[in-house]
């Protein structure tokens, strides 16, 4: 019954995250072109939800569920929140845009999926015994004064999303979010985080990573049956929202913003073995469960992204589909 439900909120996480566009790229370039913060207030939004359904299950069912790690590496979690933002920056989209873009048929991204894999395992071979672990508990662990503060804050948190407190000038007035909206932040957050603390390395990057380790013999075993039919079935929910939408166009390869997405995905590989996670688990696992390396590198890859984009725009002709947040 919980493989089945796993793979059914896989879908549903898919199917939010392509129907809602979700790239964090897109929410820093939001901040830049427009000073508007709609994008980086669904992902808050997101990790609110996480928090608030995730950690108390885990306190009630802490032999299924497991909240992140964490460690207290503070320079590798600011060197792999960098490499996270340069990589972004030169991919033109973070994991989330990854998977927008290809389950909405650009062939180009293909390209950063095989980056990652190249840079994860070229960093297990160089970081090997060197990468950071996640060795420490979560501060969140146990019902104390800490965690009902935090789960106050992301209440309000989430509050402010329902309720469009999105840091607009000049309007005057506000609201509630539109209910697609709201759907979307709550899916990700409520199914992406459950399945990160329920499924063992079930997002598509971490597949990829542990298959490409395991053939090479970096690993003793490959991703599960399970973490697979979730990744297979995160696709299948992307495409469907895509058709959904009627935004669904294979898009040939461009061979120069293939290279960026090439370098750009060896970057975020690299950087997941050293914090290490991509942005979806520091956003989806580590954040909710107050990881401090994972607060760390969210904030060090947001800070390189905006400072790449207002120093060295890399936006051309760049567009996000799915629904406008």
């Amino acid at each position: 019954m919980t493989a089945l439900l796993a793979v059914v909120a896989a879908f549903l996480v898919g199917f939010a995250m392509k129907y809602g566009g979700l790239c964090t790229y897109a929410a820093a370039l939001q901040i830049v072109r427009e000073q508007r913060f709609e994008r980086l207030m669904a992902f808050l939004a997101a990790a609110a939800w996480t928090a608030l359904l995730v950690v108390p299950l885990a306190w009630l069912h802490s032999d299924e569920l497991q909240l992140s790690g964490t460690h207290y590496h503070w320079g590798m979690a600011l060197m792999g929140g960098a490499l996270l933002g340069l990589g972004a920056w030169l991919n033109r989209g973070c994991v989330f845009g990854t998977f927008v873009q290809l389950t909405g048929g650009n062939l180009t991204y293909v390209a950063t999926l095989m980056g990652m894999v190249v840079g994860a395992v070229g960093a297990k071979y160089a970081l090997s015994g060197i990468a950071p672990i996640r060795t420490e508990a979560s501060l969140l662990a146990t019902p104390d004064v800490w965690a009902v503060v935090w789960l106050l804050l992301a209440a309000v948190i989430a509050l402010m999303h329902v309720t469009d407190f999105s840091f607009r000038t000049g309007e005057g007035r506000r609201g509630l979010q539109p209910v697609s909206a709201i759907l979307v932040a709550t899916t990700l957050g409520a199914g992406g985080g459950w399945l990160f603390a329920a499924v063992n390395g079930w997002d598509f990057a971490t597949v990829l990573m542990r298959t490409a380790w395991h053939l090479l013999e970096l690993a003793p075993a490959g991703p599960a049956l399970l973490a697979i039919s979730c990744t297979l079935s995160m696709v299948g929910g992307g495409v469907a929202a895509a058709i959904r939408q009627q935004r669904f166009t294979w898009q040939t390869p461009a061979l120069g913003q293939s290279l960026g997405c090439f370098l750009g995905g060896a970057l975020m590989g690299l950087a997941a073995v050293v914090l290490p996670g991509g942005n979806d688990g520091l956003l989806l696992s580590g954040i909710p469960a107050l990881a401090p390396h994972a607060l760390t590198g969210f904030a060090m890859m947001l800070v390189s992204m905006l400072l790449l984009l207002v120093l060295l725009p890399n936006d051309k002709g760049f567009s996000i589909p799915g629904k406008r947040l």
